[in-house]
C-alpha cells in the first residue's frame, strides 16, 4: 500500500517550520463521477481545481506556486498526483496536497465505476424507459413530469415513424426517394441512441433499480466502493472523510453509505464505559422522526442539528479495544443528484418510497427513531459478558453521523438549468442543506447538470440562509469544509511531523 504521507516530496518548502501549527491527522475527500463514459481522473481532477488548487486561503504562502498551464504566472496551491493502491486500478491515483493553514493535509480519491456499466443494451434501456413511462399519472410527481412528457414524446415519435415506414413499405407507397430519406433518418436515431441514449442513460439503467438484469453490476460498482471506503476507514492516517458525489454517482454513494454503516455503526455501547458517545448520541436524538415515515415535521434548530451531527462524528471516528470500528464519513455532498426523484427513478411511487423509509429501506435525515413515538436512534443490543445492558444505534441511522448537503440548480424547462437535480428536504428530511445556485456558461443556462465545479462557470446561490449570496465554488468549497469549521482545534489529534 502507498505511504500515506511522502517522507520525501518532490519540491522542497512545503514542510511547517519548527514551532508553527502541528501537523494533524489527515482528511480525505472522495468523489463519485456521474453518468456517461467518463475519462479516470478527469472528474477528479476538475474538482480538486476548483475546491484545492484556487482557493488561496487554505494554504500558507509558501504553498503557492505558478499554475504550469497558465505562463501568465497565476498562483496555485500545490498538489501532487502520486500512486495510490487503495482504488485497485493503476488508471486511478490520489491527488495529494502540502499541509494547508491548520496544519493537514488532504487527499483526494476517485470512486471510478463507468467501466462496470459499460455494454447495457438497447433492450435494457428500452425497458428501463418503459418502466418509467409505464405510470399512473398520479404517480408521477410534480417535479419529474417534465422528463416524464420529454420522454413520452420522444418514444411516440419513434413508434409512429417506425409505423409510417412499416405501413409504407408493406402497402408500395414507399418511392426509393423517400426510403433512402427515412433510412437515414432511421440511421440517425440509432446513432443518437448508441452515441447519448446508451453512453448515458444506459448507466442509469444498468444500476437505479434492482432488477435480474442489473444485480450483477449494481454489486460490482459496490464492491469496488465499499473496498476503497473500508480501506479509508482503517487507515489510521486519516480521521475524516468526505464523500463528494455528481449525478448518477450520488445514488450509489448514498447505497455505499448504508452498507457502510450497518458495518461500522457504533455497537456494545454501556453506560458508564461511552458516556462521551452516548451524549452525543442523544443529542441527535432530539432532532429524530418518527418512525413511520408519513410526513416531516420541522426541524426547529438545524444548526444546532448540524452541530450534533459533527459532534457524533467526532466520538465515532477514533477506534479502541472496545470499538474497532471507526465511523470517519462527516460529509455527503450531494450535486446535480437524481435522488431528488427517487420515487419516481427508484421506487414507484411515493407510497412505496415511504414505506422504504419507514421499513429502514432508505436511510432519512434526522434519521427515524427506533420506535413510532420518536425518541432515539438506539436499541437494546444485549448484554456484555458481565452482565452490563449494551445499546446499538440501528441500520437505518447514518445521517446521525453524517452531514448531507445537496447542491442543486432548478431549471424552468428541460433544456434550461439542471432538470436531473433538485431539492431532497421533500424526500429525505429536513436535516439534508439544500442549497440553490443559478449556473451559467458560456452557453447560457443550457443544460448545467456538469457545472457545479467549473472554474469558467458563473454560478450565483439562490435565496441564501444570511448574508451575501456565494459564488457556486464557494458554496462547493463550504458544503466539502476542508477548514472543518465546526472543528475545536484543541480536539484535534495530531501525528508527528515526518510521518
Amino acid at each position: 500500500m502507498s505511504d500515506l504521507h511522502p517522507a520525501a516530496s518532490p519540491v522542497t518548502g512545503s514542510t511547517p517550520a519548527p514551532g508553527k501549527t502541528p501537523r494533524k491527522l489527515s482528511q480525505a475527500v472522495v468523489i463519485v463521477h456521474g453518468m456517461g463514459e467518463q475519462q479516470p481522473m478527469s472528474t477528479l481532477r476538475e474538482f480538486v481545481q476548483a475546491v484545492w488548487s484556487h482557493d488561496p486561503a487554505r494554504v500558507p504562502f509558501y504553498a503557492r506556486v505558478s499554475d504550469p498551464g497558465r505562463p501568465a504566472g497565476e498562483k496555485i496551491n500545490r498538489s501532487w498526483i502520486t500512486p495510490d493502491s487503495r482504488t485497485n486500478s493503476h488508471e486511478l491515483r490520489r491527488i495529494t496536497t502540502p499541509y494547508d493553514v491548520a496544519g493537514r493535509r488532504t487527499d483526494f480519491y476517485e470512486l471510478y465505476w463507468a467501466d462496470i456499466t459499460q455494454g447495457t443494451t438497447r433492450g435494457r434501456l428500452a425497458a428501463w424507459v418503459t418502466s418509467l413511462l409505464w405510470r399512473k399519472p398520479a404517480d408521477i410527481p410534480r417535479d419529474a413530469r417534465g422528463l416524464y412528457v420529454v420522454t413520452l414524446l420522444a418514444v411516440i415519435t419513434v413508434l409512429c415513424a417506425a409505423l409510417v415506414l412499416a405501413t409504407s413499405a408493406s402497402q408500395g407507397y414507399l418511392s426509393w426517394t423517400t426510403g433512402t430519406l427515412v433510412t437515414i433518418l432511421a440511421s440517425f436515431v440509432i446513432w443518437l441512441v448508441d452515441r447519448f441514449g446508451l453512453p448515458y442513460f444506459g448507466d442509469v439503467a444498468a444500476y437505479v433499480r434492482a432488477e435480474a438484469a442489473t444485480v450483477e453490476k449494481r454489486a460490482l460498482v459496490r464492491d469496488r466502493g465499499l473496498t476503497l471506503l473500508r480501506r479509508l476507514m482503517m487507515d489510521d492516517g486519516y480521521d475524516r472523510i468526505v464523500l463528494v458525489s455528481h449525478s448518477l454517482g450520488s445514488i450509489i454513494a448514498y447505497d455505499l453509505l448504508q452498507i457502510l454503516w450497518a458495518d461500522f455503526r457504533p455497537r456494545k455501547l454501556e453506560a458508564a464505559r461511552d458516556k462521551a458517545r452516548l451524549k452525543a448520541i442523544h443529542a441527535v436524538d432530539k432532532a429524530t422522526l418518527k418512525s413511520d415515515g408519513a410526513a416531516w415535521p420541522s426541524l426547529d434548530d438545524f444548526s444546532g442539528f448540524r452541530r450534533a451531527q459533527w459532534e457524533l462524528y467526532r466520538q465515532l471516528r477514533v477506534r479502541d479495544a472496545d470499538h474497532p470500528l471507526p465511523w470517519k464519513i462527516s460529509d455527503f455532498v450531494t450535486l446535480g443528484s437524481p435522488l431528488t426523484h427517487s420515487e419516481f427513478l427508484v421506487t414507484y411511487n411515493l407510497a412505496e418510497f415511504r414505506r422504504g423509509i419507514a421499513e429502514r429501506l432508505f436511510s432519512a435525515c434526522p434519521p427515524i427513531a427506533e420506535t413510532a413515538a420518536g425518541g432515539t436512534v438506539l436499541y437494546q443490543e444485549g448484554r456484555s459478558r458481565s452482565g452490563k445492558p449494551q445499546r446499538a444505534v440501528h441500520h437505518g441511522a447514518v445521517f446521525a453521523a453524517t452531514r448531507w448537503t445537496n447542491i442543486f440548480d432548478r431549471g424552468n424547462g428541460w433544456l434550461t438549468g439542471d432538470p436531473i437535480s433538485g431539492p431532497m428536504a421533500e424526500n429525505f428530511g429536513p436535516g439534508v442543506e439544500d442549497i440553490q445556485v443559478k449556473l451559467r456558461s458560456s452557453r447560457g443556462r443550457i443544460f448545467t447538470h456538469t457545472l457545479y465545479w467549473s472554474l469558467k462557470a458563473a454560478g450565483i446561490e439562490i435565496a441564501p440562509a444570511a448574508g451575501t449570496p456565494r459564488s457556486h465554488i464557494d458554496v462547493l468549497r463550504d458544503a466539502v469544509d476542508l477548514g472543518r469549521k465546526f472543528e475545536p482545534s484543541q480536539a484535534v489529534p495530531t501525528i508527528a511531523a515526518g510521518k
